[in-house]
């Protein structure tokens, strides 16, 4: 071994000799040869010293410095990004090559905290550097001594245990473990030369290594522990033997080592042959999560018993025994809970309450999120039988609860744990989980729903604490011989052992007010630690200096203010280092605990030294209690005196006083900028992956729960988008009206889905499913389905027994109670802030908020919860849904959301009509859309990056919280916290233990806060009170699991100190306990306690026999008679004035719980506190009232016969205590009640009834209570007396005798008042405790305002008054006034009058509503397409612009098939096209042109052969010689030559065959064909003549499909036929080319249609007719009606796809402009006189617009008829009404025969009638003679003269003139009168001067229609140039 040794190191001990010095270490030549390292100090270039700081640039990264940095990176000092786990880092940080990490580095790292070193060689781990370290270590010493020293210390991490198994693991390779067996034969060489101490350390550094290799992979590396170990004793053996010795320490380590390898080769041979009572497997190895196994009733788990007395074989015994009962207790409730509900399923029988599970129905996989545990998860669960859970305050769904999850009751399921719980969202059914499988199962999961179960048990707690037993190792765990194997002689501490003569100053334990001040260590705040001798009392001299473990120099119990017992449990605290102090009821056990802490504290200086060496090793003080109010307690009592570093873990305090001591505070506040920058980074990294994760599961919940809209699905519907919108579009047809009400993002799958409100109305072809076109079921999916069916089984048997489940939480009226669950859940429960930043979220947010979720606004067509809603915008008779029907709807939508069944891709493939699937299809092809989207989403989701991103965010944090947690003085947490923090309590080794209410801890709670540092451990609790509580309790009595460590310990003979003062109870009620502790005294002050008010005696016990009840939900008992009685006691002590805080309830059963909160509301009970006694220990109070419930026959006490519990129900009242129950059942059944009720008896304190009496007449004889009725024998708490109190208003109370307000401040009298409040001696009527006020009596007084007389209140002036009396106005409309007389008048009068409209209908309308109310009668016109009008007269602007026709065409299209649409407007056929040949099928819809199959035609035969192309007519004969086939049943065929065989014999068919239809059929001869289409078959001969058969009708050719003879259906396919056939179908092609228009004509059409739109609506109206200022105008302000014409008519436009639209539209537009035009004329007419006639014309046009601008495939002739006679009708109207002007302003005389006429023809136009031939005929005859008789013009000539002067003469508008006669004249040039002359008619001055027209000339209006002259129009477009350049202001 040594010549191995020797040769090994050869190279490197050859150059240290020529320098003379062997330990000098050699520098390493790169293998580049370009560079030297010189272990760490500054390397070499070619010979030459280089600075140490090397520049490069790393991946994406900039230059920096390079160094192997902190937390697992490599850090650069530069500046620069990096990639991957060189993010943020220097780019030349990165290791390349043969580098090794540095010696210097290796020194550096020596002096590093355990968990830096690990983070560095996790680093090196993963670039590689760690191999070369250890290949380097087999070559240089003095590296490899450096290197296992980093090693062995980095073996001391316990918070980074995965990371350290990785470094570990990689460590115990071949080549290194040869260098350690190599080192220790050089060692061995050494030691016998005498060396021995040189290799000391590197020997304890060898087995640190060794030891912790071999515990951490036991089952892996016996080899190697057995090789090293054989390597390193002899090297031990050596020095043992050498004249130095061995170092004890070494020697300890090695015995350690030894006794584990023992263990490894015991384990070995136990797995050979197991021995019976022994476990087969080791629980380190246990998953925490239960197996399938586990929850199998019958399969019983390996359990051993505590031991009540004696030791363990060893620590992984104790483990063992520890940690599979602490499993149990979890496992067990889930494995009942379940077995339990699978027999309520089975038995279908109804239940409330489960036992141990909380079950929840439908529960399914929403989306996936990412939280600070990893990739979590969002789950839906069915609430609906949950609408009274308080989620707020409900203890369901907890952080960390356990949740298992089925699709098949249980068979298989899966474990979820609970990571963040919104009230908001659980209100819901939205839950965020972790589900704790790999990604892969859980994508599998997605697609089921499932049943999941709670348990009660609450896991959190559990999980970690079963992970710290798991972690604890041979040497980490301290007090192995007390705990484990039980030794009683107890041992002063360590650092007190090494210094026997140590002094302790115990002045502070004088001085109750003196105050420890320590200068901190967590922030900047300084408390200067100074002298403390000024600020003690002369008197605590005695106490300064104490020699702590000299019992003789202790001062006296007195000076320290504690009595004898707890002087005696002071002493063992501080001089035993495991001292156990118990504390009966009121003995003080928290004050003493504080003594021993402030003690302690104020001698820090002793513990917080390194007992080996002396030097100052300060650690910290862990204070552990098991609920987080104890804990609180406790360290608010050490915040009182200790100024120092206080932190308390976990964010469930409710202390205000320790809010400045939570852990979070001191977070990014320590200075380690190296913590804070790791911390940030993988903050930062998680938060980025969050983004993109929590996006991700935002869509896909909303994908889940929503609509989306087609256009965000296309990318997943592939041609079923197509068909979606095209096969929408056409069903817009249909519903023109409809159109333009439309949303501009309306969505089509709304429509499709049935949620829209147009599809409900269309009618669906119902044979479409019958003729096969949609798809169903896949034939091979029958193994699936029956899967499916079976879950669907399940989930209904589920569901019919959920119906049953009720609610546990009650009423809110009722006061709230803690029953045993609250009990156990508020000990053990455990927020996220116990390990997480409170500022940093927890999980993703489930937002619902449109506002704040970008994909709402994008991907959301129709959100479910907007069901009920009126789409805005739209007409409330086409859209409105009956609102019986939301509800259903509404749900059904949210239950198809839910589905799992999804359409495959073969079925999806087979859809032809989108439209026409049945609804439950349309569904499954949804969701199959949804899976798809939703699966590319998942894709973008990385789960390995997520979870490793959370591993290190959740180290960076711990490693902070430990940072925290060693600077500070004090930690104080729970033991559940404990337990989390196990890692990090193992590297900061607390010195001092104090555990708080230890009896009350289950013992692995207690062992899971210990650590290898532990050198003081102090527990304080009382065993004979409440015990440690398992959730199961056939392990509390089957395997003592209730055994906590403080008792065991007791029971082993262990010494411990018992306190015997108490200072609470009367000492009346201390004797009962004194049955339990004998030695129990009473302290002074509660000897003369007061006495309880209204009742004869502070204690007694009431007896009774009333039987108790079974409440089966609870599985729990409850006595009714206690209940009734404790209630009445309770009101009547309220009554005596105590506080509701005052009075506690107690009792052992949540039956009886839950009975009294039933029967005590809120109102009155407020504050009072009713509880289980387990949920009461260490608390107080005044008054205690117990009720014991148990009382039966069978003589069952239950809970009453533990001590425990009775020891807690009978110590925690301190001046009266009150118990009822039946004493006989207890008094027999257990003997220390039996003591107990002998004592009470006695002393006169039992009965059967309670005796009160009254304070007020306290000589009066009492009361005594039996029933609980008695207590109203005194009704407010006195007696039944009369109060007869009288009062300040004179009036005596009314109340019977009351204790309560003995001096009436708060009573209000109740009787009548009777004082006179007025001047009119009225008396007031109100009671004697209200204010009088003003006089309210009612008199009559006159109103000024109208003279009525009305009856006002006294007070009130009647100026005053509204008066109430009907008004007597008589409005315009003469109707009388509809409001009161003090009221404003009616405005619209609602008075019923009769009105006949001008269809002559008659009908009953309001007084204000007759000038705007149409006529509601039906129409019934018969139209032109000879239907009756549907609509109204209302609607037919009564019969003449009518209602479109609705009713069904009905006619059979050119195709065949018949028309869907509705009358007068067949567009294109919309449904799938038929056609097919044998090469392939058209896919298109029918109402396109098909494609040509240029395949060449299959007829052809062995006579014949067709040789066109498929599509064209065939080209050769038919074959008439028979077929010479023989068909499947062997005989012959009945076809021809070259035809398909027919699916019939002649011979197996002849009934069928030989059926008469033509009259040839039953011929022997006859030959058939049989017709593809339908299957029909038909004797050839008479077939061919019905096909050949001429289709003229008329001299007209029909053209279409021949028929099938039978059954009528188009015969689109045989090859006997194809001639025919195909020449049909060519004819049909040329029909659908010109029903849906030339595409060159209707792109022409459009182009002709937007000039039109442009130019007529366009906006340039102001400019022609207004000139350049009504162009400013129209600037500013666009014409409202003008601009809807627009923007309609361009939406028209975009919308018509074929010719026949387009013309329709053009049509339509051609009416519009004409109607403008008479609008304008209309509108250009400002005559006064004809202001109504004007109104009524306009009006009209309004509606012909609107009527006109309905979007239509064809302009109907009904339609074309009414707009021309409306539109003739109007202009009639227009001219009638200007030739009536004109004759009464030019005076013209006409005859009476004209006069009726006009009269009869101006009744015409406007009594609203339809304009028909007959009528418009005299109207334009009556016309013709106005025109005659009085030209428009004035001009004296006919129109077309007018024409023909303006034509000749050829101005402008504006250049026309007239004289004061009203002569006309023109002025040329600009038209600008700059000259004067005379009138050629008259003689009058016309003209002008300066372009300005004379006063009395006038400008020509009728002339040429200008309103100005033609110089100022152009003087008006020059001042226009110059505002629109900017150049005036107006």
């Amino acid at each position: 071994m040594a010549d191995r040794l020797r040769q090994g190191f050869r190279g490197r001990e050859r150059q240290r000799e020529r320098l003379g010095n062997p330990e000098i270490d050699i520098p390493e030549r790169h293998p580049e040869g370009d560079h030297e390292i010189n272990e760490g100090n500054r390397p070499r270039r070619n010979g030459r010293l280089v600075d140490r700081v090397a520049r490069g640039r790393g991946p994406r990264g900039g230059r920096g410095r390079e160094e192997v940095g902190r937390g697992g990176q490599a850090h650069g000092l530069g500046r620069g990004r990096g990639a991957g786990e060189y993010r943020g880092i220097d780019g030349a940080n990165r290791l390349r090559g043969n580098r090794t990490i540095g010696f210097m580095r290796l020194r550096e790292l020596a002096e590093e905290e355990p968990s830096e070193i690990v983070q560095v060689l996790v680093t090196a781990v993963n670039n590689g550097t760690l191999r070369r370290s250890l290949n380097k270590c087999s070559e240089d010493r003095g590296y490899f001594k450096q290197f296992l020293q980093v090693l062995a210390k980095a073996c001391e991490c316990h918070s980074m245990d995965a990371n350290l198994l990785l470094v570990l693991n990689n460590v115990r390779e071949d080549s290194f473990t040869n260098t350690l067996v190599d080192y220790t034969s050089f060692a061995f060489l050494k030691v016998q030369e005498g060396d021995v101490m040189k290799h000391v350390q590197q020997m304890k550094d060898l087995i640190s290594v060794a030891q912790q290799i071999c515990i951490r992979m036991p089952s892996s590396t016996l080899t190697f522990c057995l090789g090293l170990y054989a390597a390193i004793q002899p090297v031990v053996d050596a020095m043992a033997n050498s004249s130095d010795g061995i170092d004890d320490s070494l020697q300890q380590q090695f015995q350690l080592f030894t006794e584990h390898k023992d263990n490894i080769l015991k384990k070995g041979r136990k797995n050979v042959s197991c021995a019976e009572g022994e476990p087969e497997d080791d629980f380190r190895e246990y998953e925490v999560f239960p197996r399938s196994v586990e929850l199998d009733t019958n399969v019983k788990p390996f359990l051993r018993k505590i031991k009540k007395k004696g030791g363990y074989e060893d620590i992984d015994h104790y483990l063992d025994v520890q940690y599979r009962l602490l499993r149990e207790d979890f496992v067990g409730p889930l494995r009942d809970g379940v077995a339990e509900f699978l027999q309520v399923i089975k038995e279908n029988r109804k239940i409330k309450r489960l036992q141990d599970i909380r079950i929840y129905n439908h529960v399914r996989i929403i989306s996936p999120i990412c939280s600070e545990s990893g990739l979590g998860h969002v789950i839906q669960f069915d609430v609906s039988h949950m609408m009274k859970v308080r989620w707020e305050s409900s203890k369901r769904l907890i952080h960390g609860s356990l949740l298992c999850l089925s699709a098949d009751l249980f068979k298989t399921f899966y474990f979820a744990t609970v990571t963040n719980r919104d009230p908001k969202d659980l209100k819901k059914g939205i839950l965020q989980v972790k589900i704790e499988h790999n990604f892969d199962t859980i994508r599998k999961l997605e697609k089921l729903e499932f049943t999941m179960a709670e348990t009660t048990a609450y896991f959190e707690a559990y999980r970690h604490v079963l992970a710290g037993l798991q972690n604890i190792r041979e040497g980490d765990f301290p007090f192995e011989q007390y705990i484990i194997r039980c030794e009683a002689d107890v041992k002063p501490p360590l650092y007190l052992r090494n210094n026997p003569d140590i002094k302790f100053d115990l002045r502070p334990l004088v001085d109750d007010n003196f105050t420890i001040r320590e200068e901190s260590r967590l922030t900047a705040e300084t408390r200067p630690r100074r002298d403390h001798n000024d600020f003690f009392s002369v008197g605590s001299r005695p106490a300064k200096d104490v020699k702590i473990l000299d019992r003789s120099s202790w001062p006296p119990a007195g000076l320290l203010q504690l009595n004898c017992s707890q002087y005696e449990a002071v002493i063992s605290a501080l001089t035993k280092e495991f001292a156990i102090a118990q504390g009966p009821p009121g003995t003080g056990k928290t004050y003493i605990g504080l003594k021993i802490v402030k003690a302690l504290l104020y001698n820090r200086d002793v513990w917080s030294k390194n007992p080996d060496i002396g030097n100052p090793d300060p650690r910290p003080m862990l204070v552990v209690c098991y609920t987080n109010h104890a804990l609180d307690q406790f360290l608010e009592g050490i915040y009182k005196f200790y100024k120092g570093d206080v932190v308390r873990v976990g964010s469930r305090s409710t202390s205000e006083i320790l809010q400045k001591c939570m852990l979070k505070n001191f977070r990014g506040r320590i200075g380690n900028d190296a913590l804070f920058r790791n911390k940030r980074q993988a903050r930062m990294a998680l938060s980025d992956l969050k983004r993109n994760c929590d996006m991700i599961g935002e869509r896909i919940k909303e994908a889940q729960t929503e609509i989306l809209h087609e256009d965000f699905l296309c990318p997943f519907m592939g041609k079923a988008y197509r068909q979606l919108t095209a096969g929408f579009n056409d069903l817009l047809y249909t519903y023109p009206e409809v159109q333009l009400q439309l949303p501009k993002r309306y969505s089509v799958i709304v429509e499709w889905l049935g949620l829209g409100n147009i599809t409900p109305e269309i009618e669906v072809d119902d044979d479409a499913e019958a003729r096969g076109q949609n798809p169903g079921p896949e034939d091979n999916a029958g193994q699936g389905n029956d899967r499916r069916q079976d879950q669907a089984l399940d989930r209904e048997v589920v569901r019919a027994v959920m119906e049953e489940f009720g609610d546990e939480n009650q009423d809110d009226n009722f006061i709230d109670v803690d029953d045993e669950l609250n009990a156990i859940e508020n000990q053990r429960i455990l927020d996220v802030g116990e390990v997480s930043d409170d500022d940093e979220p927890r999980g993703g947010h489930i937002s619902f908020d449109e506002e704040d979720n970008p994909l709402s606004l994008t991907a959301v067509a129709f959100r479910v919860d907007d069901i009920d809603r009126k789409p805005e915008g739209t007409r409330r008779k086409l859209w409105e849904v009956q609102k019986e029907q939301k509800k259903k709807i509404k749900k059904r939508v949210r239950y198809e959301l839910a589905q799992n069944d999804t359409m495959s891709k073969a079925e999806a493939d087979r859809i032809q009509n989108l439209w026409t699937m049945q609804q439950k299809d349309k569904w499954r092809l949804y969701r199959r859309w949804i899976f798809l989207y939703k699966e590319s989403l998942l894709k973008k989701i990385n789960p390995v990056e997520i979870d490793n991103a959370a591993r290190r965010y959740s180290e960076a944090r711990m490693q902070e919280d430990k940072e925290i947690m060693r600077r500070a003085t004090v930690i104080g947490m729970t033991t559940t916290g404990a337990a989390i923090y196990h890692s990090v309590l193992q590297e900061i080794r607390p010195r001092v233990i104090v555990v708080e209410e230890a009896a009350e801890v289950l013992e692995a709670h207690v062992i899971t806060t210990l650590s290898s540092g532990c050198e003081h451990l102090i527990l304080i609790g009382d065993h004979k009170q409440l015990k440690p509580n398992p959730t199961v309790f056939r392990l509390a009595k089957d395997y003592n699991l209730d055994l906590s460590l403080f008792e065991r310990m007791i029971k082993n003979d262990m010494k411990w100190d018992c306190l015997h003062l108490q200072h609470r109870m009367r000492p009346d009620i201390a004797d009962l306990v004194r049955h339990i502790y004998p030695s129990l005294e009473d302290h002074d002050s509660v000897r003369n306690t007061e006495l309880i008010k209204g009742v004869s005696s502070f204690m007694y016990f009431i007896d009774h026999s009333f039987p108790e009840q079974h409440d089966e939900d609870q599985k729990s008992h409850l006595n009714t008679y206690e209940a009734e009685y404790i209630v009445a006691l309770c009101r009547y002590l309220l009554q005596q004035g105590y506080e509701p805080s005052q009075i506690t309830v107690l009792t052992l059963y949540s039956g009886q719980l839950f009975c009294l909160r039933k029967l005590m509301p809120k109102s009155a009970f407020e504050g009072v506190r009713v509880t289980v006694v387990d949920n009461y220990q260490g608390e107080e109070n005044d008054i205690i009232i117990l009720s014991l419930v148990r009382s039966n026959k069978e003589g069952h006490i239950g809970f009453l016969s533990i001590e425990n519990r009775i020891c807690v129900a009978l110590s925690r009242a301190k001046k009266g205590f009150y118990v009822i129950g039946n004493f006989d059942l207890l008094s027999k059944n257990s003997e220390l009640w039996k003591k107990m009720i002998q004592t009470v008896k006695k002393k006169g304190l039992f009965g059967p009834g309670l005796k009160l009496y009254c304070q007020n007449h306290p000589k009066d004889e009492g009361i005594t209570v039996s029933l609980p009725k008695d207590f109203n024998k005194a009704p407010e708490g006195g007696c039944s007396k009369q109060c007869e109190f009288r009062l300040n208003c004179g009036h005596v109370c009314q109340m019977f005798c009351h204790v309560l307000d003995p001096e009436h401040k708060d009573y209000n009298c109740r009787k009548p008042c009777g004082k006179i409040v007025c001047a009119n001696d009225h008396r007031c009527t109100k009671l004697c405790y209200e204010k009088c006020g003003d006089c309210m009596k009612l008199i009559p007084k006159r109103i000024p305002r109208c003279g009525h007389e009305q009856l006002i209140w006294c007070y009130l002036n009647p100026s005053k008054f509204s008066c109430k009396a009907p008004c007597e106005k008589i409005l315009s409309c003469g109707h009388k006034c509809q409001e009161k007389c003090g009221d404003v008048h009616t405005r619209e009068c609602v008075v019923q009058v009769q009105t006949t409209w001008a269809c002559g209908h008659a009908g009953v309308v309001s007084c204000s509503k007759m000038d705007v109310a149409t006529c509601e009668k039906h129409c019934l016109e018969v139209l032109t397409c000879e239907h009756p009008c549907e609509g109204t007269c209302g609607d037919c602007s009564e019969g003449r612009l009518h209602k479109q026709c609705m009713k069904n065409c009905s006619r059979t299209l050119v195709c065949g098939h018949q028309c869907k649409d509705k009358c007068n407007n067949c567009p294109p056929c919309k449904l799938m096209c038929e056609n097919k040949c044998s090469h392939s099928r058209c896919i298109k819809s029918c109402g396109e042109a098909c494609v040509p199959c240029r395949e060449p035609c299959d007829w052809s035969c062995e006579h014949y052969e067709c040789t066109k192309l498929c599509f064209d007519p065939c080209n050769r004969p038919r074959c008439d010689r028979p077929c010479r086939k023989r068909l499947p049943c062997q005989h012959a065929c009945i076809g021809l030559c070259g035809e398909p065989c027919p699916d019939m014999c002649r011979v197996c068919h002849r009934n069928e065959v030989t059926q008469i239809f033509f009259g040839s059929e039953d011929e022997p001869n006859a030959r058939f064909v049989q017709l593809e289409d339908c299957r029909h078959i038909f004797e050839v001969e008479s077939l061919d003549m019905w096909m050949d058969a001429s289709g003229e009708n008329n001299g007209e050719t029909t053209i279409q499909l021949k028929l099938c003879p039978r059954c009528k259906t188009p015969i689109r396919r045989n090859l006997r036929y194809g001639h025919i056939i195909k020449s049909a179908l060519c004819d049909i092609e040329k029909v659908k080319t010109v029903v849906r228009g030339d595409e060159r004509r209707i792109q022409a059409l459009k182009m002709d249609i937007e000039s039109k739109i442009k130019l007529s609506f366009g906006n340039t109206r102001y400019i022609q007719e207004y000139g350049a200022l009504g162009r400013l105008v129209n600037m500013g302000v666009r014409n409202t009606r003008q601009t809807q014409e627009y923007d309609a008519l361009r939406r028209l436009r975009d919308e018509a796809k074929t010719e026949r639209e387009l013309v329709a539209l053009d049509n339509q537009i051609r009416f519009l402009i004409s109607a403008r035009k008479l609008q304008g004329k209309w509108e250009d007419d400002n005559d006064v006189s004809l202001v109504v006639d004007k109104t009524n014309a306009l009006r009209d046009l309004e509606i012909f617009r609107g009527w006109m601008l309905i979007r239509r495939n064809v302009l109907t002739d009904q339609e074309i008829d009414d707009a021309l006679q409306e539109l003739a009708r109007l202009q009639s109207y227009f001219y009638l009404m200007q030739y009536s002007n004109k004759i009464r302003e030019r005076r013209i005389q006409i005859d009476d025969l004209m006069k009726v006429e006009m009269r009869k023809v101006e009744q015409i136009v406007k009594d609203g009638k339809k304009f028909t031939r007959d009528r418009e005929d005299l109207v334009k005859a009556c016309l013709h003679k106005l025109k005659t008789i009085c030209p428009l013009t004035g001009l004296g000539i006919s129109e077309e003269e007018r024409t023909k002067i303006l034509q000749a003469m050829g101005l402008s508008k504006g250049h026309w003139f007239k004289c004061p006669n009203g002569h006309v004249y023109a002025i040329g040039d600009c038209g600008g009168a700059t000259v004067e002359s005379r009138c050629p008619e008259c003689g009058a001055a016309i003209g002008g001067q300066g372009h300005a027209l004379r006063a009395d000339n006038a400008i020509a209006t009728e002339m040429d229609g200008a309103n100005m002259s033609a110089y100022d129009e152009a003087a008006n477009m020059n001042l226009a140039d110059l505002l629109l350049h900017g150049h005036l202001r107006i």
